[in-house]
This record gives structure tokens, C-alpha cells and sequence, in this order.
């Protein structure tokens, strides 16, 4: 889910992740956004923290109440950052957080970071003699990221 007022940016993205063979659902605000969250399951919210009706904050905790465990799949994406509230906010949640502008690559490479975590910890769980671990993610396939050594 791909979460951010401003328009243009929003169909560049929706665009750039479909490219790679995402399914990229939109939403404005965060109050669409929730009401989407209500409706499906997404692997990933890529959210804005500056917003109408409903910024990323907000959202956020909205998401923590109804949908706990969506939490740990959050990439903010802002160019307020600086800010004393969007800091205290950012440094309290575990999310990841992209400051705008940022290259399509580096959000790649973010979301293949978060993929990466989600699969260590799912791995990590200890499960009984026999069963497997199913992923909650699809597999990313035909990207070729380029990670720091």
C-alpha cells in the first residue's frame, strides 16, 4: 500500500513498484488508507507522514490498534523529518523512514531490506518437528539489488 498526498509522486511510484511486479494499491490520507487496511492484507505500507485529514502519525497508531502487527512493515517517506515532532515519532517507531527526494532504487533496496528482516524473524521462530515456515510475503523475484557489502 502506497500511502501520500501528493499526486504526482504517488503515480510515479505506483507506476516504478508495478514495473518491478508489485501490486501497489493508493490511498490520499491516511483516512483512506485505514479503511483500505480494514479491507485487505498488505505486505508493506509505504507512508507518507505529512498529510491531510489524517497524517502518517496518526495513521500509524490507527494501524497499532486495529492491525498490530502491520507495524513492522512501515516505510515512511517525508521531507519533514526535521521537525521535533516528526523526529520523536520516527526515533519511537521501528519503522523505516526515506526522507524525500529519494531515487526509486533506494526504495528498493529499502523494501528488499524490510522483506529481508520480516524472513530472518519469521525464520528464527521456533516451530514444531516437521512443519514448515510460510513466509507472509511473496517471494521478490527478477530484482537485482545493489546492497553495500
Amino acid at each position: 500500500m502506497l500511502v501520500e498526498d501528493g499526486a504526482e509522486l504517488a503515480a510515479m511510484l505506483k507506476v516504478s513498484l508495478e514495473a518491478y511486479g508489485y501490486r501497489v494499491t493508493t490511498a490520499a490520507n491516511g483516512v483512506g488508507a485505514l479503511t483500505a487496511v480494514m479491507d485487505e492484507v498488505y505486505d508493506l505500507i509505504l507512508c507518507d507522514v505529512m498529510m491531510p485529514k489524517l497524517p502518517g502519525d496518526a495513521f500509524y497508531y490507527a494501524v497499532q490498534r486495529v492491525k498490530p502487527a502491520l507495524c513492522e512493515r512501515f516505510i515512511f517517506i517525508t521531507a519533514h523529518g526535521e521537525t521535533q515532532r516528526m523526529q520523536e515519532f520516527l526515533n519511537h517507531v521501528s519503522g523505516m523512514v526515506l526522507m524525500k527526494p529519494f531515487h526509486v532504487e533506494d526504495l528498493l533496496q529499502t523494501m528488499l531490506l524490510l522483506f529481508r528482516e520480516l524472513e530472518d524473524s519469521t525464520r528464527r521462530l521456533s516451530l514444531p518437528d516437521g512443519a514448515s515456515a510460510a513466509l507472509p510475503f511473496p517471494t521478490v523475484t527478477g530484482i537485482s539489488p545493489r546492497l553495500p557489502a
